[in-house]
């Protein structure tokens, strides 16, 4: 076994001159600091206040249930009057039909393209990606490499779930992962 001496020399690292000239630092005496006393906390009572009486309030008119429970009883028929005169009913005008709401505007960033745009750039990375794994011989692929094609396909399923659910950022990122990774197994 060989030993390995590692001899420092003080020299290399700072020159023998500033060694001797070098000398201990004394430290001066310095009065001890006086910490005043924190102040004193003067904490006066709340003056006594005398507990007032609310005024009594009357009795508050009965007011119907706000949800009354459905009857599960059939309702009873009123009597037949022997009136021959039916009640006269005021004559409502109809309210006018309702228009229905305009639809919400679609909120986007001024690069980001319309819904109809950004499905049709989907579609067309998803065709790239399909085209390009499906001229992949995967027989020739070793293990590795078949779990990389597996996940492309898998990608490429997400992607067209996610641009029938209309989330057009993700499925444009999830076909370009698959992209991606069939130009990389065609590159192979």
């Amino acid at each position: 076994m060989k030993r390995i001496s590692v001899v420092l020399l003080v020299g290399a690292v700072m020159p023998i001159t500033a060694c001797a000239t070098m000398k201990a630092k004394v430290p001066t005496e310095r009065p001890a600091l006086e910490v005043p006393l924190p102040p004193g906390k003067d904490i006066e009572p709340l003056p006594r206040q005398e507990p007032t009486i609310p005024e009594p309030v009357g009795d508050l008119p009965v007011a119907a249930p706000a949800n009354p429970r459905p009857n599960s009883r059939p309702a009873t028929r009123e009597p037949v009057r022997s009136d021959p005169k039916p009640p006269e009913t005021p004559v409502v005008e109809a309210p006018p039909p309702a228009t229905p709401p305009a639809p919400a505007v679609q909120l986007r960033t001024p690069g980001t393209p319309d819904s109809g745009e950004a499905a049709r750039q989907v579609r067309e990375i998803l065709d790239k990606a399909n085209k390009t794994l499906s001229s992949i011989d995967t027989r020739r692929f070793s293990k590795a490499k078949n779990e990389q094609y597996l996940t492309a396909k898998r990608l490429v399923t997400q992607a067209e779930d996610a641009l029938k659910a209309g989330n057009f950022d993700s499925a444009r990122k999830l076909a370009d992962k698959a992209n991606d990774i069939a130009k990389e197994l065609q590159g192979r």
